[in-house]
């Protein structure tokens, strides 16, 4: 939009009962800071077709009212330890064994500010707004759609892999449940409840840059317009910071793609930094109960030694009757 079309909506945006001192402070601002509130309202605007908080949540969002197949990848020592504790251990976000996880989107963020022309300061206010979002005290658990994957068998078996085979809404029901507390109504939530909600992970590098350059470069019009208008800008740049948490859950390094993972995220209200619900060998976690009927089969990763029969009395000891079936995969 150029300065003419910019200037011609503001008109019109500013039409109606506005306080004449927030109109002459609206029109006092520089080009960066006008095109800033005209983005944010506009909604043919690149920042509003890709800030647009509700619908952003749904894109990469999942539904939970269509049963879906989802998979978990784990060893046969693992899974006797899930099911003798009657409970699965989510691990923290900042502890995943991808060290960029909950933190790829700001990354990306960063390194567009910086093309743009963006100063040391600046990113390091970018950083800053990163590092004060909320919910530092959260989770994740991770599924796939793929019960056959070799990649994650190898990563998370080496030989010795199983996929276990899950209904989604079945997962989101315990896991919200757990975490609600007995709380019908989310804005019923207080210190201890958690958010619980399922995000498929996008890794294409072009649609994650998609959304957050629009997003960094709305927010960095605003801060540098901040001291003109506190009020508009403020509130520009909490939306801006609101889609890059999002961002940051939502989006992995595309090096990754093959994990193709759904991941449930849980995100626990707290004033401490951390309150786990468990804490082993120093690591903290938040857990999900095992239901007898959650696991619905069991496949184990072709070349491990495991044997259908050995596994299904295994698990029969410890009082599950789950179907256990070979991996289909040639090696």
């Amino acid at each position: 939009m150029n300065n003419i079309d910019t200037n011609r909506y503001l008109s019109e945006l500013l039409k109606g009962k506005i306080p004449p001192e927030t109109k002459k402070m609206i029109l006092n601002l520089d080009s960066h800071g006008k095109q800033a509130i005209v983005d944010y309202y506009n909604e043919n605007s690149d920042f509003h077709q890709h800030a647009d908080i509700s619908n952003n949540v749904y894109k990469f969002g999942v539904n939970t009212d269509i049963h879906t197949k989802i998979y978990h990848y784990t060893t046969f020592s693992s899974l006797k330890q899930i099911l003798s504790s009657k409970y699965f251990r989510l691990k923290p976000s900042d502890l995943m064994n991808d060290p960029n996880d909950f933190r790829w989107a700001s990354k990306l963020g960063k390194d567009i500010l910086a093309d743009n022309g963006a100063n040391n300061t600046e990113i390091d206010k970018y950083e800053g707004m990163i590092n004060s979002q909320p919910f530092k005290d959260s989770y994740v658990w991770s599924f796939t759609e793929n019960g056959e994957s070799q990649a994650l068998f190898n990563v998370y078996g080496n030989k010795e892999g199983l996929s276990l085979e899950f209904d989604l809404p079945d997962v989101m029901r315990i896991l919200a449940t757990h975490n609600a507390h007995g709380k019908e109504s989310l804005k019923d939530f207080t210190d201890g409840d958690a958010y619980t909600f399922p995000l498929k992970i996008e890794y294409n590098k072009t649609i994650q840059e998609q959304y957050i350059k629009p997003v960094v470069l709305e927010w960095l019009a605003a801060f540098r317009s901040y001291e003109k208008d506190p009020i508009d800008m403020k509130e520009i740049m909490l939306n801006c910071s609101q889609n890059m948490f999002l961002f940051n859950m939502a989006f992995k390094d595309p090096l990754l793609y093959q994990e193709e993972e759904i991941r449930f995220v849980v995100l626990r209200i707290s004033q401490l930094e951390r309150d786990p619900e468990l804490i082993i060998r120093g690591v903290p976690y938040t857990i999900c109960e095992l239901t007898n009927d959650l696991i619905k089969s069991i496949k184990i990763q072709t070349g491990n030694s495991l044997k259908i029969n050995e596994a299904s009395s295994s698990i029969k000891k410890l009082g599950y009757n789950i179907e256990i079936l070979n991996s289909a995969l040639p090696y």
